[in-house]
């Protein structure tokens, strides 16, 4: 089946929360804070697929969403970035806000690649909280909620050939004869 209209629900990666914690070693009794910062969400990309030519994968998957990112360690390690999540499309593709119906973008020409909707910040850690008078903070930043939206993605379809004529004039027949459809041949 020929699929050209689908609604999708797509959601980009959370930020990882900063970390809380503080430096302890055996010779060093206050060591300060070193909690990390948290890692990036993972961003929403639509990419032309030359291979692709019809909306038909969409269908049976409607839900899209990216990786978040991890959150912060100790000894300033910061968390793992998401990984993005590339949405593989027909050239001719057209994303709008489905709520609005504004066009987002038109992956036709140039446009092979579309960065939709951008990961979450990494929150930061405790160690970035540190100054001369607050010198062990207790809190670190959550990190950058995600971005969610329902699109809709339209193909816009050029047919390659068409027939015109008057009525009873042999062009289904042409047609059944040139390819393999079968249309339906009568008198009107």
């Amino acid at each position: 089946m020929f699929a050209d209209r689908v609604r999708i629900f797509i959601k980009s990666g959370k930020g990882g929360d900063g970390h809380v914690s503080f430096r302890r070693e055996l010779y060093v009794p206050a060591g300060g804070p070193d909690g990390g910062n948290g890692g990036h969400g993972g961003d929403i990309i639509f990419m032309v697929d030359k291979g692709l030519n019809t909306l038909g994968d969409f269908r049976h998957n409607s839900k899209y969403i990216a990786e978040s990112g991890e959150e912060g360690g100790k000894r300033r390690c910061t968390g793992k970035d998401g990984e993005d999540l590339i949405i593989k499309v027909p050239e001719g593709t057209v994303i709008y806000d489905d709520e609005s119906g504004k066009v987002i973008a038109d992956m036709s020409g140039d446009n092979l690649q579309e960065t939709i909707l951008k990961g979450g910040r990494g929150g930061k850690g405790n160690m970035n909280y540190a100054t001369s008078t607050m010198q062990a903070p207790q809190y670190a930043q959550p990190g950058q909620d995600a971005q969610e939206l329902w699109v809709r993605l339209e193909l816009k379809v050029i047919a390659d050939v068409g027939l015109v004529g008057f009525p009873n004039v042999g062009k289904s027949t042409f047609l059944s004869r040139v390819t393999n459809a079968r249309p339906k041949i009568a008198n009107y």
